[in-house]
């Protein structure tokens, strides 16, 4: 038996294919657990990988996929999920559909793993951003209960700050033995957002959970943009596959007025501080000057040193950040400079003569090429290797 069960997350066309003995019961259980993005049940479904439109995601509940049915390069439209045991089925689901759903929108929006909450009045939205395991959903459980619930998974914003809502279910710990059941917003109890509003993006706070027995009171606290870039990319998808990805996050974070961390041990005590910060203005955060720099994608000749293609450098005060496809990382300001100045192609030689002279000293040859070798580590720098000759 095969049933469809059809969901828009964000507005992505996504359709879960179930061909299995029980599929019309997962399917009504899809529905309910899904019931705040409105899914529709359909017989008789099947994976159609001529529509450009939809994302597939097929259920079986065999042992053995039937690989050579679907074109390998057709897989992108096609994802597969076993169902075993029935909690953890939906346990799963719920992590693919976010995934292809992230999937259809990298490079379009700004995407965070964080929570969402809005004030309905004023329509002003907050961003919680953590890691998995830190207390978001327990968090986004009680504020839900108390401001607009928009996600406590994938907060989803566009180039005006607004937020689109992610009304997936909850992952809610009923029994640690057992998988996480997953439970609609609605029966939750949380408050959605009406179906036209919408909420824009003004505060930007990191979540950081102190159980200790010498905790007092939460508080906020302003972040440093070079700790909250190296923070919040890292809980953030499709960053390197989005263009100019990192200096977009420094405009969002500027507008949203910088970046806080909430150090708190209970939620229910940060209430006040949360209903503060969605009821003020945005405080006015001046972009102080950074400097920012994209590798032109040169390659190297052979022994030169060159910036890797598609790097990407900023110079916030005195620290420096280098981006290299998925990974934001922080570097000494010397190992920087060695970055910086590959604006062309260099020898090591020729790289180490001219830090001596911005430095304007002697540079022990030892310490640069450890510097030189921690960036080429991190894939920052590149070496240019010799073409291998054709025999004749």
């Amino acid at each position: 038996m095969t049933v469809g069960v059809c969901l828009r997350p964000a507005n992505v066309n996504i359709t879960v294919v179930l061909r299995m003995k029980n599929a019309r019961e997962i399917a009504r259980e899809i529905a309910q657990s899904w019931e705040a993005l409105h899914p529709e049940i359909i017989q008789d479904a099947e994976v159609n990988l001529d529509d450009e439109n939809t994302r597939y995601l097929l259920v079986e509940d065999t042992e053995e996929y039937e690989h050579t049915a679907y074109p390998r390069e057709e897989y992108a439209e096609l994802e597969r999920l076993r169902y075993r045991e029935k909690d953890q089925f939906h346990e799963s689901l719920v992590t693919q559909i976010t995934v292809m759903m992230i999937h259809g929108l990298i490079g379009e929006r700004q995407m965070f793993h964080a929570a969402a909450l809005g004030n309905a009045e004023n329509k002003r939205a907050v961003a919680l951003i953590a890691e998995s395991g830190t207390g978001k959903t327990t968090a986004s459980h009680f504020l839900g209960e108390r401001f607009t619930y928009l996600t406590d998974e994938t907060v989803i914003v566009d180039e005006n700050r607004t937020v689109t809502p992610y009304l997936k279910p909850l992952s809610v710990i009923t029994d640690p033995a057992h998988p996480k059941q997953q439970i609609s917003p609605e029966k939750m109890g949380l408050n959605l957002p009406e179906p036209d509003a919408q909420f824009k993006l003004t505060a930007m706070v990191i979540l950081t959970r102190d159980k200790s027995e010498g905790y007092t009171a939460p508080v906020l606290k302003k972040v440093h943009l070079a700790d909250a870039l190296l923070k919040i990319s890292a809980q953030t998808s499709g960053l390197g596959f989005t263009d100019r990805g990192v200096e977009k996050l420094i405009d969002l974070i500027v507008a949203c007025g910088g970046v806080l961390r909430l150090e708190y041990s209970e939620i229910s005590e940060s209430l006040p501080l949360l209903v503060k910060l969605l009821n003020e203005p945005t405080p006015t955060e001046v972009r102080e000057p950074i400097d920012i720099v994209y590798a032109d994608n040169t390659k190297p000749a052979h022994g030169e040193l060159a910036r890797a293609a598609d790097t990407s450098g900023y110079r916030i005060d005195d620290r420096v950040l280098l981006m290299q496809e998925t990974q934001l990382s922080e570097v000494s300001f010397f190992a920087g400079d060695l970055w910086f100045e590959l604006e062309t192609p260099r020898t090591p030689q020729d790289l180490h003569r001219r830090l001596e002279e911005l430095y304007e000293e002697e540079i022990p040859y030892d310490a640069f090429e450890k510097n030189l070798s921690e960036l080429m580590g991190l894939g920052v720098i590149d070496q240019g290797r010799a073409r291998a000759v054709a025999a004749s």
